[in-house]
């Protein structure tokens, strides 16, 4: 009967985080045998299957780029980009990942003249794979083309979450202004894109006044009840 070893030292024999069993366990990888206590157990030959074999190796010699972003400096400074960061180098240390290079970013999904984006794909030829959180971290369109660039140089863009969560409306209208802006810039030139800018900004700020002044309404109405 083979010896029965625990989750940690079996993470010490391979040199691999205990979240990283945890993951290979669940997706099939490296079946642990349960206790009656729920606690996991591994075969010492499975693990010592595992050491003989080239996978451990593999992940090691996998080179990535990890890319983030945030749309403006008010998601910056509360520390939005920092934390995609510190998730995006857990990701990568949990998978034994080599991370060549971080390149943070804060402008809209829609610039096309982002500076650590373009300085990332002139050097790909350094990495295996990109990290990114959600695909549109990358691009909030044209995704589907970078992608298929990418892989044109034998590099891989792996997300994190396919899905992201419903953003802040504050990102959105970034990116929106971003639109009424180009666009009014190349019809009326670049006095007319100073001023549907304003124009845009005026009735989100008055909108969004509007908002909070029937919010307040209908909290009063209902205390009064």
């Amino acid at each position: 009967m083979s010896k029965l070893i625990d989750i940690k030292e079996a993470s010490e024999l391979l040199g691999l985080n205990p979240k990283t069993l945890r993951r290979w366990d669940d997706e099939g990888k490296l079946k642990a045998i349960r206790t009656f206590g729920n606690h996991r157990r591994y075969k010492l030959e499975d693990i010592e299957a595992i050491i003989n074999s080239t996978e451990i190796e593999q992940n090691n010699q996998r080179n990535v780029f990890i890319y983030c972003r945030v749309s403006t400096n008010k998601q910056k400074e509360s520390g939005k980009l920092l934390r995609q960061k510190e998730r995006l180098v857990q990701y990568c240390n949990e998978r034994q990942y080599n991370i060549v290079h971080i390149f943070e970013e804060t402008a809209s999904g829609l610039n096309d003249k982002r500076r650590e984006l373009t300085k990332m794909f002139r050097r790909l030829s350094e990495v295996d794979t990109i990290i990114v959180e959600y695909p549109d971290r990358l691009a909030r369109f044209g995704f589907n083309y970078l992608k298929e660039f990418s892989k044109s140089l034998n590099v891989n863009i792996e997300i994190i979450e396919e899905k992201s969560k419903a953003e802040p409306n504050e990102e959105m209208v970034n990116d929106l202004i971003s639109v009424v802006t180009c666009f009014s810039t190349r019809m009326y030139g670049a006095r007319g894109g100073r001023k549907a800018k304003k124009d845009i900004e005026k009735t989100i700020k008055e909108l969004e006044k509007e908002r909070g002044d029937n919010s307040e309404n209908n909290n009063e109405s209902n205390s009064s009840e």
